[in-house]
């Protein structure tokens, strides 16, 4: 068991946030943000030594919507610091994923607690665009400026 893995389990123990465990030495936890409640995966990469956390959003993208949600999904993915959005053209399924390289194993509870975080408010600030775009026909460009106006203060 990595000590990155003992970091996530100690820090959601602590806080006394659920969380269901699998063999992979990952979490399964869901969030509730103010939009809506996320599934959150979160766990280590043996193989490629990576920490990873990946928010689900509740919501699939119906198949004629799909090109329109790339779209969106393309242009709040531009000039993010970090991590990215990704969405699965086949099932709709769209989710924000955001990785650490471990150094020495670990990663430290401060780094997870903040990756944790950036994921929900990311899948928060996003969401609303992603929706109007689905259910108001609304263009991905004014959508993804709508948010991010709002998100910057401007």
């Amino acid at each position: 068991m990595s000590t990155a893995y003992e970091e996530l389990v100690e820090l959601l123990d602590e806080r006394g946030i659920g969380y269901w465990t699998n063999e992979d030495q990952a979490v399964r936890l869901d969030l509730r943000g103010q939009m809506a409640v996320y599934r959150i995966t979160a766990g280590v990469e043996p193989e490629t030594d990576l920490f990873q956390v990946v928010g689900r959003s509740p919501v699939l993208v119906p198949e004629g919507c799909r090109t329109a949600a790339a779209e969106t999904i393309a242009r709040a993915n531009y000039g993010l610091r970090l991590g990215k959005f990704e969405l699965d053209l086949d099932d709709g399924e769209v989710r924000f994923q955001v990785s650490q390289i471990l150094v020495d194993d670990a990663v430290g509870q401060a780094v997870i607690d903040r990756m944790i975080g950036i994921t929900v408010n990311m899948l928060e600030t996003y969401l609303p665009a992603l929706l109007s775009v689905i259910y108001a026909n609304e263009s991905p460009k004014e959508a993804i400026a709508r948010v991010e106006a709002g998100w910057s203060g401007q």
